[in-house]
Formats: C-alpha cells, sequence, structure tokens
C-alpha cells in the first residue's frame, strides 16, 4: 500500500488525483479502522466520502509524507469515532425526548415484583429493555454509577 513520495505530497497538497489514487488505493483499509467504530454500511460510506471531501477542501503541509499511511489510519479513526459520538448523542436527545422519566411504568409494571422500589424497576428497565450501559444511564438520570450498580445487583437477587 506505499504510495511514492511524490504522490504523497501531492495529496497532503490537496491534488484531485491523487487524492483520488489514494482514495482507491486505502479505501480497505480505512473502511475497516472505520467500521470498528461505526455499526452502519451506509454510516461508514458517509464518514468514508467525508473525510476524503475534506482531504480535497484542506492543504496539510504540516504532515510528513513519509508518514501518510498512519496518517490517514490516525485521520480515519478520529473520523469514526467523532461520527459514532455524534450518533450517540443524537440517540440520547431522541431517547430523552421520547421516554417517560420512568420507563418502568406500563408494561414492565405486571413483570417485574411489587417489592422492588421505582428506582430499582427504572435501573433494571434501562438495563434490560433498553440495553443502556450503567453510565448512560447515569447520564439520563443524573445518579451516579456506582449507586445504579446497587441498586441493580439489590432488584435481580429480588427478582430471582
Amino acid at each position: 500500500m506505499n504510495v511514492s513520495k511524490l504522490t504523497a505530497t501531492r495529496f497532503l497538497n490537496g491534488d484531485e488525483s491523487a487524492v483520488a489514487e489514494i482514495y482507491y488505493k486505502y479505501r480497505r483499509l480505512l473502511y475497516f479502522i472505520i467500521s470498528t467504530y461505526v455499526n452502519s454500511k451506509d454510516d461508514c460510506d458517509d464518514v468514508y466520502q467525508s473525510l476524503f471531501l475534506s482531504f480535497l477542501t484542506k492543504e496539510r503541509k504540516n504532515v510528513n509524507p513519509d508518514k501518510l499511511h498512519s496518517y490517514l489510519c490516525m485521520c480515519a479513526k478520529n473520523a469514526a469515532i467523532n461520527h459514532a459520538k455524534s450518533l450517540n448523542r443524537a440517540w440520547h436527545q431522541e431517547f430523552d425526548d421520547d421516554v417517560s422519566a420512568s420507563p418502568s411504568k406500563g408494561v414492565l409494571d405486571d413483570l417485574l415484583p411489587l417489592d422492588l422500589s421505582d428506582d430499582e424497576k427504572n435501573v433494571v428497565s434501562y438495563r434490560l429493555c433498553f440495553r443502556l450501559s450503567f453510565r448512560e444511564i447515569s447520564e439520563i438520570t443524573d445518579v451516579p454509577v456506582p449507586t445504579l450498580k446497587a441498586r441493580y445487583v439489590r432488584a435481580i437477587k429480588r427478582i430471582r
């Protein structure tokens, strides 16, 4: 996957033909890197396309042409992480808008034992129904992670 120093220099200066050459030469590697952070094929395509659009619009004269391979891998990783974070923020916003303050009301009331507190029902439903991590639940409820874990363990013991 090595490219000549001249091609790398042209790429870093925003030359369209060099960007196109690098685009196809590095496609498999960069796509693999992006797909480790982004699950959807459409999102991978979007990140890959926007990554190369940014290469066309900005000159990168401070990057060493000999380190182009590492630079491209780092850019792909960062772009994928930023995209995943933006999706996560959008999902949390949508989740916050759609879910009531107490997710255990309704269907779960029939399934969970009556002796569980509302706090315990909430953490169990967030974990089991919505498959959220304790960190995500903490962000939504403003309850510290250790407290959530303790409630969850206590609730699971009662359920068993």
